[in-house]
């Protein structure tokens, strides 16, 4: 049985906000969120199986995006292969000029540090990273999702903690 209209419409609702939270950190461009949060639904739309409302359907969804992302940055690899074209590496979210207290400050501060460091991993070893820690994803999900080894999957997050313990220095973590 595929899935219908209402039901993504109710996946929008409940899960939407997450989706698009993933497609931003994901991509750094709200412009490339953007499509990717369309793009997914849509896939979702034309998909001819039935969501699992028990079994995380959020982790499912950011799957679905990580996929299609990855699929895109092949595309856009081949593209620039044959015709290169300069590409400005999407838009980081700086800290506003508002007025913070200390802590206020200080945790944003961290936050965009962790963000940048996360930003500046390799494709292959953010994506593992965004889908466990942001969508809750399991290993054999991610590994399921991403149509590589079980064994691939854990080696990439410990490579991409020990990146982020490097560059972020293990007391911030």
């Amino acid at each position: 049985m595929a899935v219908d209209g209402q039901e993504v419409e109710r996946l929008v609702h409940a899960y939407g906000n997450h989706v698009y939270a993933f497609c931003r950190r994901l991509t750094w461009s709200q412009t490339d969120a953007d499509d990717l949060y369309q793009q997914t639904f849509l896939r979702v739309l034309h998909m001819s199986l039935q969501i699992d409302q028990t079994n995380n359907p959020a982790g499912f969804l950011m799957a679905v995006a990580a996929r299609i992302w990855q699929d895109e940055r092949k595309k856009y690899a081949r593209r620039q292969r044959i015709a290169p074209i300069h590409d400005d590496g999407g838009e980081l979210n700086n800290i506003s000029s508002s007025i913070f207290t200390d802590l206020e400050f200080e945790e944003k501060q961290r936050k965009t540090e962790v963000r940048k460091a996360v930003q500046d991993l390799s494709e292959t070893l953010r994506v593992p990273i965004l889908l466990y820690y942001m969508s809750d994803l399991p290993v054999h999900e991610i590994a399921k999702a991403l149509r590589i080894p079980e064994g691939t999957v854990k080696s990439r997050l410990h490579q991409a903690r020990q990146k982020l313990k490097k560059e972020l220095g293990a007391d911030r973590l």
